[in-house]
């Protein structure tokens, strides 16, 4: 996810649209495990991770990142991440996700930061979009968050 995220800043310049990055954490995924256990933990993670590959675009990364997801979304507008943001987080708590604990509803906090400056690089973008995900989780979750 580093290397792709840096591949992306590297063939960014101060002209392009930026880079998003998202970090998405499943708000009270440790209170899943500790009703339900691990094996409910997987399956929700399972299942988020199929929502979002599902929601991005063919050239957008979705990887494991920490307890959480993260996203590389290049070229993007402000207003077009934001709104892609948005539209995850709502994807994911539409729904209940099977698990063999039976079906779980989640929500989730998301972090997002924009760049397109080569020196950033990606734990720069990485470290911006985890105060913002901080935020969010401060706020009470179920939220998308853009650092300022």
């Amino acid at each position: 996810m580093l290397r792709f995220t840096k591949a992306v800043l590297d063939l960014a310049d101060p002209q392009s649209l930026p880079v998003g990055f998202l970090l998405i954490d499943i708000d009270g995924l440790q209170e899943i495990v500790a009703s339900f256990g691990a094996e409910a933990r997987d399956a929700v993670l399972l299942g988020v991770a199929d929502r979002l590959q599902e929601d991005v675009r063919g050239h957008d990364l979705v990887g494991r990142v920490a307890a959480g997801f993260g996203i590389c979304m290049p070229d993007l507008l402000p207003a077009q991440a934001r709104g892609a943001a948005e539209r995850l987080r709502r994807r994911l708590g539409e729904a209940p996700l099977p698990t063999p604990a039976g079906n779980l509803g989640i929500t989730c906090s998301i972090g997002l930061a924009l760049g397109n400056d080569p020196g950033l690089g990606p734990a720069g973008l990485m470290a911006r979009a985890q105060l913002a995900l901080r935020e969010a989780q401060q706020a009470g979750g179920d939220r998308v968050v853009a650092a300022g």
